[in-house]
Order: C-alpha cells, then structure tokens, then sequence
C-alpha cells in the first residue's frame, strides 16, 4: 500500500508520526512523509518530502496531521481518502475541515477527542484508537526501586508556578531529577510512555492532577487522555506532596502490563486494516483549498504567536511578582535596621561618658593596633 503521511508542523505530531511510519514500514508498505518542518525527521529513517516536491504519484491513502496538511493535499489529490488524526481535542485548528468529501475518517486516542470529533458541524466516521508507543524501545530491565530517588519531570506543558509546584514537592519528599529514574510525573503521551519503561507514573497538567496510574484507574486516566481532568480535584502542593508518599514500587511492573494495550505494532495493523476499507473518491471537493488551506496555516500562525505572548506575559507578570516581593522584603529589613539603629543612639545617649584616663588608655591601644603615632597630650 502506498501511505502518504501528512502535517504541516511536527510539533505536536513528530513522535507519533515517527512511530507510525516505521511500523507500517515494517509491514512492508510504502510511507512518505509530507511535510513543511523535516527538522530531525531524516535522522530516524524516514522517508521525508517538503511541499512541493517528491511526493508519490498515487496514494492509496492520506493519513494527516492537521488541518493544513488535509486541504494541501485534497488539492494535489483531489480523488485518493483521507484519514484524519486529532492529536488535541481543544484546538480548533486540529479538528477536521468542515468541507463535505475532504475527510473519510476521523481517528481519535480518548474519549474526549471523540466528543469534540462528535461535536464539529460536520459529522464523520470516527475510530478510537490508543497512543502508540514503541514497547520494544521503551522497557527497563531492572525493577524500580521501593522508595523513589529519582523523577523524569515532562513539565515543558506546565506553567512556571505549576512547574515550582512539582520540583518543590518532589525536593521535599527527598526526590531527585537527575539519574535512572523510578517515577515520571506529566501527562498525555509522556505517560504512556513512562508505562512503557516500567516506571510509577502520576498524572499532573495544567489543568489538574489524577495522581498514580494504577490498574484500578486506567480506563478512566486513559479515556481522559492522561490529560488530569478526568477526576476533577485540588492539583496544590499539599496534595502532590502526599500522594508522593504514596509510591510503591509495584506500580512499575502493572504500568509495563498496562503498556502493552499501547503497542505500536498493534496499532499499525489497525490502521492498515482501516485505511484498506476506504474507497477513492467519486468526485474532486468543490472549494478552493490551497486558499483555505493559507487562511488556515495564517491563523495557526497568528495563534502561536498569541500564545508565545500570553506566555511571555504571564513570565513577565510572574517576576514582577516576585520583585515585587522581595522589594517588600527589603523594606521591612530596611525599616528593622533603622529602628535598631535609632535604638542604638538612644543607648549611646544615655550611656555614661567615660572618664577621661579611660580615653587616654584606650586611644593608646588603638595607636599600638594600627602603628600610628599617639595623639595623647
């Protein structure tokens, strides 16, 4: 089968695009992959094109990333289907154009993409999948240990006060972030993957906090995405820090287990089994798409770059915070200073003067000290 995998940028989508591809390769099917960011992609092996140029004559199928990638290559293949893959549930600019034909299915990896997919204006087949990973890669052949020393801290998605959250409840229980790790705290993708190594693996965003992936809650963290919101609750210090205390090192082997359900070898063969059930299109989409798919690209453009400024803002807002505090410390101390101070003189005032033998003999001794001539008359 020849698959032609699409994205417009690989920030979101790299890693599963580089999973995927290797293991429908591995099957023996052809995969080129379509994209305008090939930024580190040549160096897995894979086989990597830039708009406008290389690309297969005729695909079976288009399996894309986004938005953008979708209504590109409607227009360069206005006749071979398209599955979609929607990677976040909130973006509007990761939901499927809302244009009849573009689209034949939508594949969703927890049952919040899955409403937001039911949600759109458009309805479209959709089929859930899990978050691959590569379980042969990803393993640990030594246990974790009975009291954790170490953390892998994925807080690249968290605030900066999340982020203090986290490091300053790990410091406080005694835990490091630099050696072989025995617990991983994050979310979405990263946890799957921590599962996959054998590693205790709580759940922590922006959003909230689930705690300990355990047996017990699987379906219920892995429905919600591993994103935290699945079991709404106070995601403070206070409570990260207890549930820290309650790690043990049996979590590492049922997370492996758990793991397995997330194989990239199965998911490969299930979108095999997908993208052979799809037929060509009978007819070309009647709308302008290289256009839309600008407009698209534009917007998605204008909203990183409002992103990157509210981040920067709240950074900003952050510090001021911050010398705002220590300003005010500062004044306290300075005004501590000066009431010991003004207490000092009101001493000095009322302390008895020295007689005037007890001067002499003192201006002598510092005269000896420093090696200056006596000033004594």
């Amino acid at each position: 089968m020849e698959i032609l995998l699409g994205t417009q940028g690989l920030a979101d989508s790299r890693a599963y695009v580089t999973v995927v591809a290797e293991h429908l390769e591995r099957l023996g099917h052809h995969v080129t992959v379509f994209t305008a960011d090939a930024t580190d992609l040549h160096a897995e092996g894979l086989r990597v094109v830039l708009a406008g140029g290389g690309l297969p004559l005729a695909p079976d199928v288009i399996y894309v990333q986004d938005a953008v990638a979708a209504l590109l290559l409607a227009d360069l293949y206005p006749l071979t289907p398209q599955v979609l893959a929607l990677h976040d549930d909130r973006g509007e600019l990761s939901l499927p154009p809302q244009l009849p034909a573009v689209i034949s299915w939508v594949a969703v990896f927890d049952e919040r993409a899955r409403a937001r997919a039911r949600a759109a204006s458009l309805p479209h087949q959709i089929v859930r999948l899990r978050i691959p990973v590569d379980t042969e890669r990803l393993s640990r052949h030594e246990p974790i240990r009975d009291r954790p020393r170490v953390a892998l801290l994925w807080l690249e998605h968290l605030s900066g006060y999340r982020r203090g959250v986290v490091e300053r409840a790990c410091a406080d229980a005694g835990i490091e972030t630099e050696g072989e790790p025995d617990l991983a705290i994050g979310q979405g993708r990263h946890i799957v993957e921590a599962m996959a190594m054998g590693l205790a693996a709580y759940v922590y965003g922006e959003d909230g906090g689930d705690g300990w992936v355990s047996p017990e809650r699987y379906e219920l963290l892995e429905a919600d995405g591993f994103s935290g919101g699945a079991e709404p609750a106070a995601n403070d210090f206070e409570r990260l820090r207890r549930d820290l205390d309650g790690y043990t090192s049996s979590m590492g082997s049922a997370n492996r287990e758990l793991a397995l359900a997330h194989d990239a070898q199965l998911h490969a063969q299930q979108l095999v089994e997908l993208f052979g059930s799809l037929a060509p299109r009978r007819d070309p989409v009647d709308a302008p798409l290289r256009e839309l798919a600008r407009l698209v690209r534009v917007e998605a453009a204008t909203a990183r770059r409002a992103a990157a400024a509210a981040a920067d803002a709240n950074r900003a807002r952050a510090e001021a915070r911050r010398l705002e505090t220590e300003l005010a410390e500062a004044r306290e101390r300075a005004e501590a200073l000066e009431e010991r101070v003004s207490e000092l003189e009101l001493a000095a005032q009322e302390a008895p003067q020295p007689v005037p033998e007890r001067q002499r003999g003192v201006r002598r001794l510092l005269a000896r000290e420093d090696k200056l001539p006596s000033t004594e008359g």
